[in-house]
């Protein structure tokens, strides 16, 4: 990312102080482990795909008026929409630069592919944003645009460039997918029960753009909390009262049933491996599917029967 421009440097190095988790590159290397691969080739490509990712929770954090990002301000909070739009495509163009280098067009498809749908997924959230009759269905075709589809790319493309049969890269593309929708939902549990500093960027930002997830879904379907929460999003009740609508979500069973359904997906995700010779990278990446549950779910606090009762702060 080093561009000589002192104008510049400083807004990239402030950005790559706070690396994340790394998950999409890290699915990228391990998708291409198990078989002989160019490391150079997967270095690159997995560099691309975080810059892709990265440049994606830049415009994002413009679109949302986010202030914070990985603990830290975001780029647009430090230092403007216009900075951080064009932060935004300098990564974007990086990352085609390293895929470009090398003869795999391929690659740059299903690249290019995805970053189309990731834009039609906020597109349509967007035109979806306050409407409390969005449906599981439409939630869903939203996670998999704004999430899955990236995480099926990182295993796709890490399979392609090794020698992996098409029979496992296939496979492999399954396990991101499921991944990548449970990672969604349980991104989208802890935005409505925890908080700022645990999440890293601030709590309850998702609602507050209108964009109604898979646990308020659910809540609203309910007889006993459907009617009280509908008013209460409608602003019919007076300002949100942020600790009634997490004990509304608590007690309707709406944390679990989302919980649940993210553990179906990452049940799904390990399935999808078990077909694979034994490998340190196939191990790696089953404990990756674990480590999402364990890592997540240890912000929020359970009673000895596996019920949420309460947010750790």
């Amino acid at each position: 990312m080093s561009t000589g421009n002192p104008q510049v440097e400083p807004i990239i190095d402030y950005l790559l102080e706070s690396s994340g988790k790394m998950l999409r590159p890290r699915l990228l290397y391990l998708a291409a482990s198990p078989y002989p691969h160019d490391p150079l080739m997967v270095r690159d490509m997995g560099v691309a795909v975080e810059l892709i990712h990265l440049a994606s929770l830049v415009h994002d954090d413009v679109i949302d008026q986010a202030l914070t990002r990985r603990g830290q301000e975001s780029i647009n909070s430090r230092y403007n929409n216009k900075t951080s739009v064009l932060t935004g495509d300098l990564l974007f163009a990086t990352a085609f630069n390293l895929i470009n280098q090398h003869p795999f067009p391929q690659v740059m498809d299903q690249i290019t592919r995805t970053i189309q749908l990731m834009c039609q997924g906020e597109i349509k959230q967007l035109s979806l944003a306050f409407n409390l009759d969005v449906s599981e269905e439409e939630y869903y075709e939203k996670s998999y645009s704004k999430t899955a589809c990236l995480f099926a790319c990182s295993c796709r493309v890490g399979a392609w460039i090794s020698s992996m049969p098409e029979k496992y890269a296939s496979l492999l593309e399954e396990y991101g997918l499921y991944l990548g929708y449970a990672y969604q939902i349980i991104d989208d549990i802890l935005d409505l029960v925890a908080d700022s500093q645990a999440l890293g960027k601030p709590a309850g930002n998702d609602l507050k753009e209108g964009n109604i997830t898979l646990p308020i879904i659910y809540a609203l379907k309910t007889k006993e909390y459907g009617s009280l929460l509908r008013k209460i999003l409608a602003g019919e009740t007076g300002q949100l009262d942020t600790r009634e609508l997490k004990n509304i979500l608590l007690d309707s069973g709406a944390i679990e049933y989302a919980r649940s359904i993210s553990r179906q997906f990452l049940q799904k995700a390990l399935a999808s491996l078990e077909l694979f010779p034994v490998s340190p990278a196939i191990k790696e990446m089953k404990n990756i599917a674990l480590f999402i549950m364990e890592e997540y779910y240890a912000r929020l606090s359970y009673d000895n029967e596996g019920e949420l009762v309460k947010v750790v702060n």
